[in-house]
């Protein structure tokens, strides 16, 4: 089935529904008022034809770009003058009776309530009824048997229904903007309370469910682009004997002060997050191996200026890490699991180090403190 909005906007599928639906009101009411003798069938038919070249028109309009030009409400403004434009000239055809067709202008103004403020919706009020008295005094003048009495109470009756929906235009916009911004609060909640799910409540980085969804997205992202991506296994040394000597409290200000410092030392793109306990992993976007190698370092110096309390002889913290840079086709798994030996090369060759290994899995760095 062919799709006759495809590239239009949410907002913009949203006002052509409503433009369609209210032309297609318009219609019917015409070829009802024509069928019950209220308005003369040529102008019913004319009516109908105008009001289909109108739509056709706005349609091509938005489909174009143009209307993307414009701003919305300069948009239904324009939508709105022609209608009046119409209506008027169907006014000034229709013979000696006119009593449906004001209907019609009220149809228009409803259309623009929902979508017009005040100030706007009342300037096309005014424009509504000086076309409406235009049509129905050209009729009065080409010796139409209207009077002009009742041409003015037409006009009247106009004026107080524009006037009420001028009015309530603007209570409908305070109550939408009330709408918008309880959904954007709802909205921001909803972040807030995602974004807290995802944080480890110690230490704040990210918790090990979100950084494997984050890990897959940046590997789709590499191999979409071409770019590079590295991560990091991290250990923090010594945590055992911290909270042996210590306290679990000491251990949980020295995991505060190490994911601190750690995510100090990273830049703005990459991810830190918590596997579990002491173990920790950093996603480096844009970072191929030898720029890994240079982040993990930077990481591990930044942790080993943390000032801790002396545990055998140990007064600062510090950090193991194994680095992997990722290759095309490889999933998360295989990925980290290489890290992860690099991470159990730098354990074995005496810890506060980076190791990274080379394609056949041999130690390619060791950087020592």
């Amino acid at each position: 089935m062919l799709n006759f909005t495809a590239g239009w906007t949410d907002r913009q599928r949203r006002r052509a529904r409503l433009a369609f639906g209210m032309v297609i009101v318009a219609a019917l009411f015409l070829v009802m008022s024509a069928a019950l003798g209220r308005t003369g069938a040529d102008v019913a038919l004319d009516g109908c034809l105008a009001l289909a070249l109108l739509a056709a028109l706005s349609y091509a309009l938005v489909n174009s770009g143009f209307a993307a030009r414009v701003s919305d409400p300069a948009f239904v403004s324009g939508e709105m003058a022609a209608a009046f434009l119409l209506l008027a000239w169907l006014s000034g055809r229709a013979g000696d009776v006119l009593t449906p067709l004001p209907a019609l202008y009220v149809l228009v103004m409803l259309y623009g309530m929902l979508q017009l403020d005040r100030t706007r919706l009342a300037a096309l009020a005014a424009v509504g009824l000086v076309t409406h008295g235009t049509g129905l005094f050209m009729l009065i003048d080409r010796g139409g048997k209207l009077a002009p009495p009742a041409a003015w109470a037409q006009i009247l009756a106009l004026l107080l229904a524009f006037a009420w929906m001028v009015y309530a235009a603007g209570a409908i916009l305070r109550l939408r903007e009330r709408l918008s911004e309880a959904r954007r609060n709802l909205h921001d909640l909803a972040l807030e309370a995602g974004e807290r799910a995802s944080r480890d409540a110690l230490t704040g980085v990210y918790q090990q469910r979100h950084m494997m969804e984050a890990l897959e997205r940046e590997i789709a992202r590499a191999e979409r682009i071409g770019k590079p991506l590295s991560v990091a296994r991290v250990d923090l040394d010594g945590l055992g004997g911290v909270n042996a000597a210590h306290g679990q409290a000491a251990g949980d200000v020295a995991l505060r002060r190490f994911t601190l410092a750690s995510s100090d030392a990273l830049r703005d793109v990459d991810i830190l997050g918590r596997q579990s306990g002491k173990e920790f992993l950093a996603i480096l976007p844009d970072t191929d191996l030898k720029g890994a190698v240079i982040a993990a370092e930077r990481l591990r110096a930044a942790v080993g200026r943390e000032p801790l309390p002396e545990v055998n002889g140990r007064r600062h913290l510090s950090c193991t890490l194994g680095v992997a840079e990722h290759r095309k086709g490889e999933n998360t798994r295989l990925l980290i699991a290489r890290a992860e030996a690099g991470l159990n090369f730098a354990k074995a060759a005496g810890r506060d180090r980076v190791v990274a290994l080379d394609a056949d899995g041999t130690p390619l760095i060791v950087e020592t403190s």
